[in-house]
């Protein structure tokens, strides 16, 4: 479907990871207001680096691979994986148990997932994905974050290849509906347990990240080297950005914004437009996987035999008329 849009202890660490340095700095970024929001970033860490995240992926100017076939991702099944649920004030971090990895050609080693966060915007009418493709926009984004051999986090941020995201589109879809739609309803309860800034809730055992990616192709994808998408902005992710999105009811959309706070009381701001602009994407080049090439043979294919056949009827055409 085309985008409808042209704690402590182990926690504190996923924390680190996913916010660059959430527990440093927090405070001292935001994404709403002039004296702390992205124009201001530059000076934080690598925000101001050359291999910058978020990126407009332009299809007809990635380069095709044909060794990318689909990434491999081992115990994304498994229900119990699912830890903890918290508030940071500028999203939800998902704490993950150990033994989750992600495996794929491209990927210089076997990549262990530790967390996943969500950026978005104002609901269903206001679209919030980080990443673009062709210009458009998803709904909202949900990002998996791993780190190689599974390193902790003040090591894989040192390591120009120490971190692998998989970013996943998700987009507000009225008629969405089945048990991918089921898991992301049952997902976002959980959202109220966590409505304050700070606030950490367990999640139940019912719903695993495989429930959530639904029927997702995991070999239809995009490939570049980028960098955390909040300051610090490391330069050391390896994003794999999937072509297609999760279809999820309407509602869901609404509940992220609507349940959440940026700070610790029910009536401080709501958390909205977490999305860091898009960034230069300057001499790097973007890899696109196998499927969406061989898509795109298909779409040629069909387009131009009908041409072809018509161009042939024309000049036979002509040719009767000529003399001999």
């Amino acid at each position: 479907m085309a985008p409808v849009w042209v704690v402590p202890g182990a926690l504190t660490v996923v924390l680190l990871l996913l916010g660059g340095c959430y527990a440093s700095s927090e405070g001292s970024w935001c994404y709403d207001a002039l004296q702390c929001g992205p124009d201001t970033w530059s000076s934080l860490g690598h925000c101001g680096g050359k291999r910058q995240s978020p990126i407009n992926i332009i299809a007809k100017e990635v380069k095709y691979n044909p060794k990318l076939g689909a990434v491999t991702l081992t115990g994304y099944g498994d229900s119990k994986k699912l830890r903890e649920i918290k508030n940071t004030g500028k999203t939800v971090d998902i704490e993950l148990a150990n033994g989750l990895q992600l495996t794929g050609h491209g990927l210089p080693a076997t990549y262990t997932a530790k967390a996943f966060h969500f950026h978005w915007g104002d609901g269903p009418s206001k679209p919030g994905s980080e990443h673009y493709i062709n210009g458009e926009r998803y709904s909202m984004e949900l990002h998996i974050v791993h780190t190689k051999n599974n390193m902790n986090v003040s090591d894989a941020v040192k390591d120009p290849q120490g971190i692998a995201v998989l970013a996943f589109f998700v987009e507000a879809y009225e008629k969405a509906k089945g048990k991918t739609a089921e898991a992301w309803e049952s997902f976002t309860k959980n959202l109220e347990k966590v409505a304050e800034k700070g606030e950490v809730s367990d999640l139940d055992s019912s719903i695993s990240l495989l429930d959530l990616l639904g029927s997702t192709d995991l070999t239809r994808y995009y490939r570049y080297p980028g960098s955390l998408t909040t300051p610090g902005c490391e330069e050391v992710v390896l994003w794999t950005v999937f072509a297609d999105p999760i279809l999820v009811p309407d509602e869901v959309v609404h509940a992220f914004p609507y349940a959440l706070h940026t700070t610790e009381s029910s009536n401080g701001p709501h958390i909205e437009n977490n999305f860091r602009p898009l960034q230069k994407i300057g001499d790097r080049k973007v890899e696109s996987s196998a499927a969406l090439k061989e898509d795109g043979r298909s779409a040629a294919s069909i387009v131009s035999q009908p041409v072809e056949f018509l161009l042939f009827i024309f000049v036979a055409t002509l040719a009767s008329f000529l003399p001999v």
